[in-house]
């Protein structure tokens, strides 16, 4: 476990691990370097750019990097926790609702993927499985567990939601139960 240092009022300051960081009221990111990226940086993965200290899909960006001699190839965040499984977010679903509407909710829960990751190409899922007689989900950013949580609340008018928030970084645990 990693040493952190804290303030007086219990905020994480610093690790050795330059990870979960607390600057004012904002967690780090441990998978994003203090310094960001050169630019442009290109990921071999999922071609993202990263371009003004933000990563974009955009394929005009992409073409204009890849002419760029002094461009950069490293992975980016996103595809880096995949490959790790490292989970920022995590959704549970269940109940008689979850049983009888699976496909559905799971549609639902890569469409919200697809729709975030056109703001922000960090937000992805990293997977996806029927569980328990329910749906369990990891994802790459708390944001878009958080945000899969809200929408299927408003898609089905309702159920039981809960977010379980881990004191000293960015993560969270999402967890919707509806019965019919």
């Amino acid at each position: 476990m990693a040493h952190r240092s804290m303030d007086k009022g219990g905020r994480t300051l610093f690790n050795e691990n330059n990870s979960y960081d607390k600057v004012g009221d904002f967690l780090r990111d441990p998978y994003i370097p203090r310094k960001g990226f050169p630019e442009p940086t290109i990921c071999p993965t999922c071609n993202a750019v990263y371009h003004h200290k933000h990563w974009h899909f955009d394929p005009k960006l992409l073409d204009e990097a890849k002419k760029n001699k002094n461009v950069k190839y490293h992975k980016c965040p996103a595809d880096r926790k995949i490959e790790d499984k490292y989970a920022m977010g995590k959704v549970f679903l269940s109940g008689s609702f979850v049983t009888e509407h699976t496909e559905e909710l799971i549609n639902i829960i890569k469409s919200e993927e697809r729709r975030a990751k056109e703001n922000n190409p960090l937000d992805r899922l990293i997977f996806i499985d029927k569980r328990d007689g329910g749906i369990y989900a990891e994802t790459t950013s708390d944001a878009l567990a958080m945000r899969i949580g809200h929408h299927i609340k408003e898609s089905f008018k309702g159920g039981k939601e809960d977010f379980n928030f881990r004191s000293g970084d960015k993560f969270v645990e999402v967890f919707w139960h509806k019965d019919i």
